[in-house]
């Protein structure tokens, strides 16, 4: 126990708060700032990064005609964040913001599992609590549970959706809405994942030999006999490349089919396919089938738009098409300032402008450098405009390839019919791209990305096109144009999937901040041509077998002789170079009725190479896995708010230096207030017990129930404490005090008259035990007498002064001997005397 007397007299520090506005902000979000009774609102816009939201939220907040927030100042960081500090002229007044994304308050995170376990448990842990396993395919009751059996999750202050075996979204709620909560921890240890499980079914056949091989692009065996034993099957995996010894178990008949276990190095891998080519196997099914194109491809593309910065001159010329030509070859060859930059040979005479702009970037990548390699673009209208329709190329050459004189020749002595002709217009000019290093975004039918730093990855760029609801995954293709990954070095967008080879009707435009001029065309438009139409045909009428197909590397999992349409179609789209809507299939079913293939989508309108028809195939019976993993994202998140410089001052009970010891009051001390400066600030003391006695003349501690704007005052306008005793002999005109839930002994010797009531002394606080007292000798009492305020008293003894009580006062005998007592409806438990 220790005597803390008030003084006052420290010196003034402004508060500072720094806050932080989420990098997952979305379009629509409405950021609100509430202080008291006023507030200001943010839409955040269709396309706004967290600084943008940031510096824009601090120009509203400065604009404010709200008292509360004309005496803060707001200051953006330019990293996504903001400072509010209060003006010099107020240092040591305190104030207390609040801050909401609504559309997007809670916290939300997702439990992702990674691998495909089949078995085992995974534990999640939230503030050092961890649960009991959870099943990988557990329900998110199940997960919620078990994170509420946590002693740091309340039930109620969490809800988890998602499938059985996720993604789970748990939300922050209740207590924990608009938080920002810590980040769950995830254990994925004790997750099972299975082996990789492969089966060989060479498909029954009599005679002739066939090669195995670890993916598609691995190196083949030597050739195998068509009855080879699993043992033998073994050894001969076990030359390639990457089989150790022992790392596949194999079963199985001579001849098969064989079961392929992975294990020891492989254990716990997605592993490759095995590829089995049987090309010259014979005696099975695959001697019946026959594969014949029965219409050609060709003529589509597609669609291309391109956007680069603009900075020199780029070079351009044109290549004129010629009707009458009727076929053959030609050859084209450009130099820029006396180097020569690209030559291409027997270019086809009906090759179509995508295919032509293809032929030049593969070239340029052979001769130039990758780096270079989307250096000069092609532009026509239609994608499948083609020079034997009499149709122009139309050339632009970007200057990182190079400046100078430009030449080139069109070489027509290998077509039959007529000759294309070239036009040179202009030479490119000027130096390299001077970087830009603004934010920007890219939006397709009005629809843009979130901003992005002028050094994204071409990856990252096409994930947030691919996002956009006109897009969607698997739909467009992003390639840079030259060797650096940035805004300058501009990037080449390509509609492939379901938006390829079709004109997509699609609006690309730019939105682009502190950069060069940067412009964004479309150079092609995509075109449909002539689907590639293949029948594969079975004779002879079989009644059993099975074979496979081949399209370019890729193989096709066992096709069986009695295949319908619909099923042949699921399996080539299973092929790794096909891909899925990318052929149709119709007839069948087999063996008795050919099956027709039609290439669509990505390999619509295009000239497409001839299935292989081959013998065996490879079936994945169980895809094994890496180590399991459990990832924990956080997908929506809060503002961040923190109070970095805390507010100090002459009126303020936290600030030491107002206290003759240096420190301030703490528990069992008894507290002096004699003349000093006012008390105003920091006044709720919860969990705090200490006397208090207060024999000031002028000190005022607390607030008036309104500001000097008028607004209803927000900050603690009482001593809030619990008390052991209070002795009150001053002639101060403002002396508020919240009692809490305490009992002390409270004896009023005297007070001044009130500012703006008639009491000075205000006492609350609501003890449902009802055994504080009040003795009042003198002065202006105030009991509970403002609106909304509560007190719970034993006894007031009144000798002399002005008592006011208010009607949510509950009291069980008052003794009264002298002075005026006022009562609003107070309750009266025991006995009044008068």
């Amino acid at each position: 126990m220790a005597l803390k007397v008030w003084i006052g007299g420290a010196t003034a520090d402004a508060q500072v708060d720094t806050v932080t506005i989420p990098e997952d902000i979305q379009p629509g979000m409405i950021v609100k700032a509430t202080m008291g009774s006023g507030s200001i609102t943010y839409t955040v816009p269709t396309v706004a990064s967290a600084a943008q939201v940031a510096s824009s939220f601090a120009s509203l907040w400065n604009g404010s005609t709200i008292p509360e927030f004309q005496e803060i100042e707001a200051a953006a960081i330019g990293d996504g964040s903001f400072t509010l500090t209060m003006e010099s002229a107020s240092a040591g007044k305190p104030f207390i913001v609040s801050f909401i994304i609504g559309s997007g308050t809670n916290e939300k995170q997702t439990i992702t599992i990674g691998n495909n376990p089949t078995g085992g448990t995974f534990t999640l842990a939230y503030e050092g609590q961890v649960t009991t396993g959870i099943a990988p395919d557990a329900s998110a009751a199940t997960v919620k549970a078990a994170l509420e059996a946590l002693s740091t999750i309340e039930v109620g202050e969490i809800d988890v959706t998602g499938a059985d075996g996720g993604p789970w979204t748990v939300e922050f709620i209740g207590d924990l809405a608009g938080v920002n909560v810590s980040t769950i921890g995830a254990n994925p240890d004790n997750l099972v994942v299975a082996a990789e499980e492969q089966v060989i079914d060479l498909g029954s056949p009599t005679g002739g030999t066939f090669t195995v091989q670890y993916g598609e692009d691995g190196t083949p065996s030597s050739n195998l006999a068509y009855n080879i034993s699993a043992a033998d099957l073994k050894t001969a995996l076990e030359t390639l490349s990457d089989i150790a010894v022992d790392d596949i178990a194999v079963s199985g008949s001579d001849g098969g089919p064989y079961t392929l276990a992975f294990q020891n190095n492989l254990a716990g891998t997605n592993a490759s396919q095995i590829v089995v080519n049987g090309a010259n196997l014979t005696g099975g099914l695959m001697d019946d089938v026959t594969i014949a194109e029965q219409t050609a491809g060709g003529g589509g593309g597609n669609e291309v738009w391109h956007m680069f910065e603009t900075n020199g001159t780029n070079g351009f010329m044109r290549i004129s098409g010629n009707s009458s030509v009727s076929g053959g070859t030609f050859d084209f060859s450009m130099d820029i300032g006396g180097s020569n930059v690209l030559t291409m040979t027997n270019i086809p005479y009906d090759v179509t402008a995508y295919e032509f702009q293809l032929l030049l970037d593969a070239n340029l990548e052979s001769i130039v450098s990758d780096n270079f390699a989307r250096t000069i673009l092609v532009g026509t209208g239609s994608a499948g405009h083609q020079l034997s329709e009499g149709d122009n190329f139309y050339l632009t050459v970007l200057t990182p390839l190079g400046s100078g004189a430009l030449t080139f020749t069109a070489d027509s002595s290998g077509l039959t019919g007529g000759a294309y002709s070239t036009l040179y217009t202009r030479s490119p000019s000027a130096g390299a791209i001077t970087p830009s290093t603004g934010d920007w975004a890219i939006g397709v039918n009005g629809e843009y990305t979130e901003l992005m730093s002028y050094s994204t990855t071409e990856a990252a760029i096409q994930e947030k096109i691919e996002a956009l609801s006109s897009v969607g995954s698997g739909n467009v293709q992003i390639e840079s144009i030259t060797d650096g990954v940035t805004l300058s070095s501009g990037f080449r967008l390509t509609f492939i999937g379901d938006l390829g080879n079709q004109a997509t009707g699609l609006s690309v435009g730019l939105i682009v901040s502190g950069a060069n001029s940067i412009s964004m065309n479309r150079y092609l438009t995509g075109a449909a041509g002539t689907a590639e139409v293949q029948r594969i045909s079975i004779s002879g009428s079989p009644g059993s077998g099975k074979f496979s197909l081949k399209f370019g590397t890729g193989y096709s999992q066992e096709i069986d002789y009695d295949q319908t349409a619909s099923e042949l179609e699921d399996i080539l789209e299973a092929v790794s170079t096909i891909g899925t809507g990318n052929v149709t299939c119709s007839g069948g079913p087999f063996p008795d009725t050919a099956i027709d293939v039609t290439f669509t989508g990505g390999l619509g309108g295009s000239n497409a190479d001839l299935m292989v028809k081959n013998q065996g195939a490879v079936e994945t019976t169980q895809e094994g896995g890496e180590a399991a993993t459990v990832n924990v994202s956080t997908v929506q998140s809060t503002i961040q708010h923190e109070t970095t410089v805390a507010s100090s001052g002459p009126n303020d009970w936290n600030t030491p230096e107002n206290w003759d010891t240096g420190t301030v009051p703490v528990n069992t001390d008894d507290v002096l207030i004699p003349d000093g400066d006012n008390i105003l600030y920091g006044l709720d003391q919860t969990g705090l017990t200490f006397t208090l006695q207060f024999t000031a003349s002028q000190t005022e501690m607390g607030l008036p129930r309104r500001n000097d704007d008028g607004n209803i005052e927000y900050r603690a306008r009482a001593l809030k404490a619990s008390f052991t005793e209070i002795i009150i002999d001053s002639n101060s005109q403002l002396i508020n005090i919240d009692i809490l839930d305490s009992s002390p002994v409270i004896k009023v010797l005297n007070s001044g008259s009130g500012q703006n009531t008639p009491y000075a002394v205000s006492i609350i606080g609501e003890n449902s035990a009802n055994t504080a007292t009040l003795l009042v000798l003198s002065g202006n009492v105030g009991v509970a007498d403002g609106p909304k305020e509560a007190a719970y008293l034993k006894t007031i003894t009144q000798r002399g002064g002005q008592i006011w009580v208010g009607q949510d006062v509950g009291l069980e005998d008052v003794e009264r001997t002298g002075g005026q007592f006022h009562a609003d409806r107070a309750t009266i438990d025991g006995v009044l005397t008068l």
